[in-house]
């Protein structure tokens, strides 16, 4: 009553069956297992469309730098939508696109001041092979001369004719060498 007094007792049996909020609560893990999974799969196709995103430019930079070679031009790369982080990697890419450029320049300035080089060392050897003969020959003609030898007249007609023969070999080699130097015919192409 309203005294708090008691008016009756109220007897409500217990039952020790269970097998109801085992199945609500079967049904209630269940059903949020389903929410988790759903749940798992929607972040998981998110997360792939967004590493898809972020990748890309990555790849395409990955890419390029799979086709730089010395040999070849390389094509810098342009991004208009990158991180910081791609930012600087491809400023870093295309700053060793410029000096890979610039050293295959001086790299083929290089090999053709040495094929040069070489040229001319062997030229110099080619130039000496004729001069040692008559050089000799000569020596020969102004010892005879100087002992008053009798076959004086013969020696210089053997003289004339080596050093004729080797001034010959002296024209020669210059001729070559003159052929060797001059530029081949231009042609005009399309390089792309």
């Amino acid at each position: 009553d309203n005294k708090f007094k008691h008016i009756g007792i109220l007897h409500l049996p217990y039952l020790q069956d269970m097998s109801f909020q085992e199945r609500e609560l079967k049904e209630f893990l269940s059903r949020l297992a389903m929410v988790y999974i759903f749940i798992l799969l929607i972040a998981i196709a998110i997360a792939y469309i967004i590493s898809k995103y972020i990748t890309k430019s990555i790849k395409r930079v990955s890419e390029k730098m799979n086709h730089t070679t010395l040999h070849s031009r390389n094509e810098k790369i342009i991004l208009k939508d990158a991180s910081q982080e791609i930012f600087n990697l491809v400023n870093a890419y295309n700053s060793m696109v410029d000096e890979l450029g610039e050293s295959a320049v001086k790299l083929a300035r290089i090999e053709r001041e040495q094929a040069w080089r070489e040229m001319a060392k062997q030229v110099a050897h080619e130039i000496k092979n004729p001069l040692t003969p008559m050089k000799l020959s000569l020596q020969m003609l102004e010892r005879a001369a100087k002992n008053n030898a009798a076959n004086v007249g013969e020696t210089a007609l053997r003289v004339a004719k080596t050093v004729v023969e080797q001034i010959d070999n002296l024209s020669l080699i210059a001729t070559n060498f003159s052929n060797f130097a001059k530029l081949p015919a231009s042609k005009k192409e399309v390089f792309l």
